[in-house]
């Protein structure tokens, strides 16, 4: 089980929920998604929910998680079912008079939503457009940001122990399991997401598999990985050559890390996310490998690998402190290879703070920036 929020953490997130309620006129609202169930009781199970109101904190789970739910989600009374979730919910609502229900729609089903609106008949049922818990976790607190430091001092240490054990004869997937093994050892609840793991041509796939390609002597490699601690997410990629260095893919490597460079500069409050954007693309656009940089700079980053904001070229919206976004410009060039660069940094008052400390170079051992 994960660390769990300290209490005045959970009750801050809580009390922010019903001033959020309370300015769009609703009674209370029905919690649905997983990580927004967790982010505002502390809940480490599945297939539950939330039933949240100005006076009651109710979460719906089954008898699988009672145990757990009295571990992790202290304070909110769990309440079992049958019948199904949404019956429930419909049913408990009603009996505390709730006049207007918040409902997120990222999961809403028509048959959890029929069910729901037979059980709550007299309910008016309010699907949120732009969700109800999103905009508090844009931010994140001190507790947060700790617990994605402690996923990127896990993951930087297994990198730097598994790039030791990297010899001619290895397979990319033998490269990858060695990883993930010494995250968790070391304390990660585990990986963040599946590693890449690739090396020569491989690494010109922007979102590729380890295989069983073994290592050759002379290669590029490129590693996509993180480690998740306390439920939090870390990610980074790093990119480097053993052997020789092909001159060309050299250069790319200087063009991606000058492109990370400038968009990390880049950042700080009020500043558009596509100009974040806007600030990695234009220098590899000028070096003339605008079509092979077809992803966005970054993402947010916290209770899921991916989440808002997106820094894309069609953005709407800028950044604020507290937000924690990567940056991770690269350039694919299939059959040759492809380079890379990412850091996570943290939104503050003044500009933008790189959360993490594994240096940028040609070599894994670390030639610095």
């Amino acid at each position: 089980m994960s660390a769990v929020p300290p209490a005045p953490e959970l009750r801050a997130r809580l009390a922010r929920f019903r001033e959020l309620l309370a300015e769009r006129g609703l009674g209370g609202a029905l919690i649905t998604d997983v990580k927004n169930v967790r982010y505002l009781s502390g809940f480490t199970g599945d297939d539950s929910a939330l039933l949240v109101t100005p006076k009651q904190r109710l979460l719906l789970t089954d008898f699988r998680y009672v145990e757990e739910a009295a571990h992790t989600a202290k304070g909110w009374r769990a309440v079992t079912r049958p019948p199904g979730l949404f019956e429930k919910a419909g049913v408990l609502a009603k009996k505390l008079r709730v006049k207007k229900l918040g409902l997120e729609r990222h999961d809403m089903t028509l048959a959890w939503l029929a069910a729901l609106r037979k059980a709550a008949r007299g309910v008016k049922l309010v699907p949120e457009k732009e969700g109800l818990v999103g905009a508090l976790r844009l931010t994140k607190s001190d507790w947060e940001i700790r617990q994605i430091g402690k996923a990127l001092r896990i993951q930087e240490q297994a990198f730097l122990e598994v790039c030791a054990l990297l010899k001619p004869g290895i397979r990319e997937y033998e490269a990858a399991a060695e990883l993930r093994y010494r995250m968790v050892r070391a304390g990660a609840d585990d990986q963040a997401f599946d590693c890449m793991f690739q090396w020569g041509p491989n690494s010109s796939l922007p979102h590729g598999r380890p295989t069983g390609k073994r290592l050759p002597p002379r290669a590029i490699v490129l590693i996509d990985w993180g480690a998740r601690c306390g439920g939090y997410h870390a990610d980074l990629t790093r990119t480097f050559f053993i052997g020789k260095i092909p001159p060309r893919l050299r250069k790319i490597h200087e063009i991606v890390a000058e492109a990370q460079r400038r968009a990390v500069a880049a950042v700080a409050p009020g500043v558009a996310f596509a100009e974040v954007d806007r600030a990695a693309r234009d220098v590899i656009r000028k070096a003339g490998y605008g079509k092979q940089f077809g992803h966005s700079t970054g993402h947010g980053l916290g209770l899921r690998i991916h989440e808002a904001p997106s820094l894309n070229q069609r953005a709407k919206g800028a950044l604020m402190p507290g937000m924690v976004v990567t940056i991770e410009p690269g350039i694919y060039l299939p059959g040759l290879g492809g380079v890379r660069i990412e850091d996570d940094v943290l939104v503050t008052a003044t500009g933008g703070r790189v959360l993490s400390r594994l240096p940028i170079g040609l070599r894994w051992n670390g030639a610095q920036r």
